[in-house]
């Protein structure tokens, strides 16, 4: 995969936000919501991990629990117990998957939001510091 089809991915599913004047305007007004772009949750990945490991665990145990059982009594154990736990071992690390995913945007949603906010901040800075050369030539 090259790093344009990356980029073609992460367009996907991450918005490039356009800085106008109205935004700077309503930041002007009020600049203590500013810092809400970046606010940010943290995931541990390696609690993501452990939950995989786990799934996969629990995924091929049961299958091969499976073949150790070949009575009545194994025939439920293969066909119930074993198969609910290999469900449940499979929910449990494409779970982890999914959510190490959904950790992986959000970490790219939170650089975009600073790269956004850092924007904001230059182009207020701007916007001051003209205002303050004309006070001051005036």
């Amino acid at each position: 995969m090259k790093n344009n089809d990356v980029n073609d991915f992460d367009n996907l599913f991450l918005e490039k936000q356009q800085i106008t004047d109205d935004i700077v305007e309503y930041y002007r007004n009020h600049p203590d919501e500013l810092d809400l772009i970046i606010d940010k949750e943290h995931f541990d990945n390696k609690f993501l991990g452990y939950f995989f490991v786990l799934g996969l665990i629990i995924t091929i145990g049961s299958r091969v629990l499976a073949y150790f059982f070949e009575d009545i009594w194994g025939k439920f154990m293969n066909d119930v117990v074993l198969d609910v736990s290999s469900e449940l071992g499979i929910a449990i690390f494409g779970g982890a998957v999914v959510a190490y995913l959904l950790g992986s945007l959000q970490k790219k949603q939170y650089n975009e939001n600073v790269a956004y906010r850092n924007a904001i901040k230059a182009r207020l800075d701007k916007q001051n510091t003209d205002e303050q050369n004309k006070t001051d030539i005036s």
